[in-house]
């Protein structure tokens, strides 16, 4: 069995991030040890983009082989594997059913060095159900924590039937004149489809308010 050592990862549950968008207060990991595998660039993306169930034979091979630093001691993953097509590389923590839970991308250099050692890797015929498969959306990590706010603000705006703030929303996301309700609540939730600089600038708003309230 393969290993990469000493490597950072950063687990999210969705799409995972790239690298350049990891945060400081994002729960990054640093990873003594982990196993690699060589892996069709078909069984990646759907590794990447959807919902997986790899069978008990491969649970079995990786359980408790990744190591983790954990307040000063070292403790274990129980099913977490690195899986690499020689283009890309994706680490994946499962659970004991053998389901996806949580996946990561690794640091630039990190990645480098992976693909590097899968290279020259045998690919393995690996073994699962792919049970969802995600669309694969261009927003950044920023672009999707502003679209779901707004999405927030305006749909509480609507049930509320708060005119004023449909009009305020209206008019900063447009620049152009409030007229009619019905017609500035259709058009301000669609026009969440194309994110602009007038929705950055409602969203900076907005926190900026929430903030001074604190």
């Amino acid at each position: 069995m393969i290993y990469i050592y000493d490597i950072l990862l950063n687990f999210n549950d969705d799409v995972p991030f790239e690298f350049f968008e990891w945060r400081e207060e994002d729960k990054i990991e640093h990873i003594k040890k982990i196993p690699l595998y060589k892996v069709s660039r078909l069984t990646l993306e759907d590794f990447l983009y959807g919902k997986i169930r790899v069978d008990s034979i491969f649970l079995e091979d990786i359980y408790n082989k990744t190591e983790v630093y954990q307040n000063g001691t070292v403790e274990k993953i129980p099913y977490a594997a690195i899986f690499s097509d020689g283009t890309i590389a994706l680490a994946v923590e499962l659970n004991e059913q053998g389901e996806s839970v949580s996946k990561s991308r690794l640091l630039l250099d990190e990645e480098e060095e992976v693909l590097e050692f899968s290279y020259d890797l045998r690919e393995i015929p690996l073994h699962y159900i792919c049970d969802k498969k995600t669309s694969f959306s261009y927003q950044t990590r920023f672009e999707k924590q502003m679209k779901n706010f707004l999405k927030h603000e305006f749909e509480t705006a609507i049930q509320e039937q708060n005119k004023e703030k449909i009009k305020y929303f209206y008019e900063e996301c447009f620049e152009k004149k409030y007229s009619n309700y019905q017609k500035a609540s259709r058009e301000i939730m669609a026009s969440l489809d194309h994110l602009n600089g007038f929705h950055k600038k409602l969203y900076m708003l907005l926190k900026n308010c929430y903030q001074l309230r604190k």
